[in-house]
């Protein structure tokens, strides 16, 4: 059903209906397929049908999606999701048009908090699995779970993002101290995550800077964007496994990156682009450990791996460095796997894991 008050013209009405006729016949010949003669390395029914059709979902315009499928604001999503479930929601205006909205058990002075940065390719708003699978993670972590809802792209361009995101960590650190705080995300917000840490140890000179007393407790970085070089394999041997497509980043960050803005101008920023940051960049970080996930089928597997192998290098010994593929596993297979109610795979069981050990 189309969203109220959005127009579509005739052709966008046309092309979006199109994808979604052609996305249901296809859905059905991957049922059928993996029913009745079924790869040997098939993920399941499931598993493979929803990757199609979120990979399907994605050519569709911003618009199209918004009035096609019903797209909503990440608080309108939120504030349902917290009403549907009967949690506690509280939300906190923070500069630059962000929010901060605190999901279940309250915060109180001195206690832990996971603060989560959802993906989306900074162009799509938050979903479901987002919000299931960040409440596990703060369950696990005896934290109380704070989400940045912050401007998606094209409305705001980088770096209002990372503004944002600086701006929720000074406002968490009014109530708890580093050693108490949890940073994550998946996809664009491991990225969001990736570019705060950044800035934490180089900070930006049009961004007042953050002072940390102490180490924080912990970053999770989920299948992370990290670099604006297309050029990586997995973006060709996994295109044929992945949703997402290399046609789908370049067109999000496009959309998220600065006006004018070329990738080359992206790769020199280490905010934007953190695999290609000057060697060294991640060295003496401010965080006591650091996990980093990937799905073996998703198209960010390389720059996944090579940013793995830095941060051992760099940022150990003063820094735990986890790093954990998942065995059959698309991109934030862990959202996911989530939003359809499946059983927690690899990287979820290790995320999770993770989050309940302090140690």
């Amino acid at each position: 059903m189309a969203s109220e008050g959005m127009k579509l013209s005739l052709s966008e009405k046309v092309g979006g209906f199109w994808i979604l006729w052609v996305t249901a016949f296809w859905a059905a010949c991957t049922a059928l397929r993996h029913l009745v003669v079924p790869p040997s390395d098939s993920p399941g029914v499931v598993r493979s049908v929803y990757a199609l059709v979120l990979r399907n979902v994605m050519i569709l315009s911003p618009r199209q999606r918004k009035a096609m499928l019903g797209e909503h604001e990440t608080g309108e999503i939120i504030k349902t999701y917290c009403t549907q479930h009967s949690l506690k929601h509280v939300v906190y205006p923070l500069p630059k048009g962000a929010k901060l909205h605190w999901v279940g058990t309250q915060p109180s002075n001195g206690c832990k908090v996971l603060l989560y940065f959802h993906g989306g390719g900074y162009n799509i708003a938050i979903n479901p699995g987002h919000l299931s699978f960040s409440l596990k993670c703060a369950a696990n972590a005896k934290a109380s779970l704070a989400l940045l809802e912050y401007t998606l792209a094209p409305a705001e361009h980088y770096p209002t993002q990372l503004h944002q995101a600086i701006e929720a960590l000074r406002r968490v650190l009014t109530i708890t101290p580093p050693s108490r705080i949890t940073i994550g995300g998946d996809s664009a917000g491991g990225h969001l995550s990736t570019g705060l840490l950044s800035h934490l140890m180089h900070p930006a000179t049009d961004i007042e800077p953050i002072t940390l007393s102490e180490k924080l407790a912990g970053i999770c970085l989920i299948c992370p964007f990290l670099s604006f070089d297309f050029e990586k394999k997995s973006y060709v041997y996994n295109a044929g496994r992945d949703y997402l497509q290399l046609a789908h980043v370049e067109e999000f960050n496009g959309n998220f990156k600065s006006e004018g803005f070329s990738d080359a101008d992206a790769i020199k920023d280490p905010a934007l682009s953190p695999l290609d940051a000057p060697k060294g960049w991640w060295r003496s970080a401010p965080v006591e450990r650091i996990l980093l996930t990937a799905g073996v089928w998703e198209v960010f597997l390389d720059d996944i791996v090579a940013f793995s192998g830095r941060l051992k290098e760099e940022a150990e010994p003063g820094t735990k460095v986890d790093f954990v593929v998942g065995a059959k596993e698309v991109h934030a297979a862990c959202i996911v796997d989530t939003a359809i109610g499946l059983e927690e795979g690899d990287s979820a069981k290790a995320i999770l894991a993770w989050m309940s050990n302090d140690n």
